[in-house]
């Protein structure tokens, strides 16, 4: 039996991800801050499919610490994982809040805990090859398209981490998020090459692939709007999708996006499959990301970085031994 562990996978995406792995078969691990949230999507999918291995465990991915005593949890248990999905996200739309180390909150849950978590684990994967890692980017982190979202803005990755953009100040919620999403594109292409380098050395592929799931009402992602908004977002919205999915692709109900991620999760047809993003609009097929998602320096810019900002050691990562 195949183990997934998923990210985040107690509403929107993330849960019907975790429905459509466990109905397949899969066991699943659901990996979230909230466990109350955690146990009651572990119920509701028990009582769909009684036979489900589907578990939660407890991660906040805000805090480097506890990602740090999450990673030590599955090595004691000898927990063996085929596929990690990096789902969680947030986005702030109150003012800057910041991480338990004190990045930029957005920053630190969308990119740097994932970074973390993926090297920390990345000797779990490896056990039973093709083993994959699939990171939940999305079509705003490109500037050359109109999402109704701010053009992403990188320019020095420590005023990043502080602050969101490329300023220490006037925080931009909704830009701290396009920018870590252009992260996540840059983070999945240089851990593809990284681990196609150890590959070629005699390690068991790994392969990592982005995802886009389209813009989906009713995700997560609304937890810091206001209340209005949070019911429109919520209650509203996700039915608007479901009817204007098929003449606006670009528009996604979350078990549409859900099954999607799942697939690209455990389907044979992926295996081989590595440093590709997917679409929610392409109908399965990978597609190119922006021109700035394939700059080379940034994708190596960004890892020593965040290697420096999570104290990352060769003792941690398969990755950074290959370098020492």
């Amino acid at each position: 039996m195949r183990t997934v562990l998923v990210t985040g996978g107690n509403s929107g995406i993330g849960f019907e991800c975790v429905r459509a792995l466990a109905r397949g078969g899969s066991r699943v691990i659901m990996a979230s801050r909230d466990r109350a949230a955690s146990a009651a999507a572990v119920e509701r999918i028990r009582r769909q499919h009684p036979e489900a291995a589907v578990s939660e465990m407890g991660l906040d991915l805000g805090s480097l610490a506890d990602v740090r005593r999450f990673a030590r949890e599955i090595d004691d248990a000898g927990t063996t994982l085929d596929v990690l999905v990096c789902n969680a996200g947030v986005q702030l739309k109150q003012g800057m809040r910041r991480s338990t180390e004190g990045y930029e909150l957005t920053f630190a849950v969308n990119h740097l805990g994932h970074f973390l978590l993926t090297n920390l684990l990345l000797r779990r994967l490896g056990a039973r090859a093709p083993s994959r890692i699939v990171v939940v980017a999305s079509g705003v982190h490109d500037s050359t398209r109109w999402t109704g979202m701010p053009k992403a803005a990188i320019a020095d990755l420590d005023v990043l981490a502080a602050s969101g953009g490329p300023k220490r100040d006037g925080f931009d919620g909704p830009l701290a998020y396009v920018n870590s999403k252009l992260c996540n594109i840059w983070f999945t292409y240089e851990l593809a090459r990284r681990l196609d380098a150890l590959a070629a050395e005699g390690m068991p592929r790994v392969t990592a692939n982005a995802f886009d799931p389209g813009l989906v009402p009713g995700s997560g992602l609304a937890r810091d709007y206001p209340r209005a908004l949070r019911f429109v977002w919520d209650r509203v919205l996700p039915g608007v999708a479901r009817m204007l999915t098929r003449v606006l692709p670009g528009i996604s109900p979350a078990d549409k996006s859900g099954a999607q991620l799942a697939r690209l999760a455990v389907d044979p047809a992926y295996d081989s499959l590595t440093a590709r993003y997917f679409s929610s609009n392409q109908r399965w097929r990978d597609t190119p990301s922006s021109p700035d998602s394939y700059d080379r320096d940034r994708w190596r810019a960004l890892w020593d970085a965040s290697v420096r900002m999570t104290g990352l050691t060769s003792r941690d990562s398969p990755l950074l031994a290959a370098e020492a």
